[in-house]
């Protein structure tokens, strides 16, 4: 479906470009993690992590976009460490043979990451 301007020409500068599906399915992934650092949570969130697998979206493209979600919502002075975590993670799955550990793997750090970050701050 194309957003066409009534005058005859192309797309409208200000359309919107709808997100697909597993990009919506990260964005909720990335919002659970970021709102509860649980084991059962992360357990959860490793479900989803297959069924993105599962769906045929590369590891590599899953990680960087959640990754980027992440980082939406957090303080500058966290940002260079999921960065390095997801660089690190992300050159372990291209060494790796299974996605699904270091994508968990990831999940994990960052929630450790955010936890002592709220403890910190909190405390």
């Amino acid at each position: 479906v194309q957003n066409r301007d009534p005058n005859g020409g192309g797309l409208k500068p200000d359309t919107p470009v709808t997100q697909t599906d597993w990009e919506v399915y990260i964005k909720l992934l990335a919002a659970d993690v970021t709102r509860n650092q649980s084991p059962q949570h992360l357990l959860s969130a490793r479900e989803k992590l297959y069924e993105l697998l599962i769906n045929c979206i590369p590891a590599d493209v899953i990680i960087k976009t959640l990754a980027l979600e992440l980082m939406k919502n957090l303080d500058d002075s966290l940002k260079h460490e999921v960065v390095e975590a997801a660089a690190f993670y992300e050159h372990r799955i291209a060494m790796g043979s299974k996605d699904i550990f270091h994508l968990e793997a990831f999940l994990a750090k960052y929630m450790a990451i955010y936890k002592r970050y709220l403890n910190e701050m909190f405390a």
